[in-house]
């Protein structure tokens, strides 16, 4: 699992890459609080074009993260979902809580 992000504004765009399951979640977990503590954001965009797979523990990362914004006002929102992501985000009912940036 790789992240890269870049500000604009008040606003991050945090581009991910690879598995996001048990394994690569703690990592990425620790890496996206550090980055949400040193700066407050007004909207945080995570890029999936590469993620190639996501499972329960990657989910649970992404509601924490939802959760962890949401008390500091900030959005979270997801753009560039593979199908195969996407179809695990919507029999999860991800969407529900983290809309999709067009």
């Amino acid at each position: 699992m790789s992240l890269n992000f870049k500000y604009c504004g008040d606003d991050v765009e945090v581009r991910l890459a690879g598995e996001i399951d048990e394994f690569a979640a703690r990592s990425l977990r620790d890496e996206l609080d550090a980055l949400i503590a040193k700066k407050n954001f007004r909207t945080m965009t995570l890029d999936m074009q590469g993620v190639s797979f996501v499972d329960s523990t990657g989910l649970g990362l992404l509601l924490g993260r939802y959760k962890k914004l949401r008390a500091s006002r900030a959005e979270l929102l997801l753009k560039n979902i593979p199908p195969q992501v996407d179809k695990v985000f919507k029999t999860s009912g991800v969407y529900s809580f983290i809309p999709k940036k067009n």
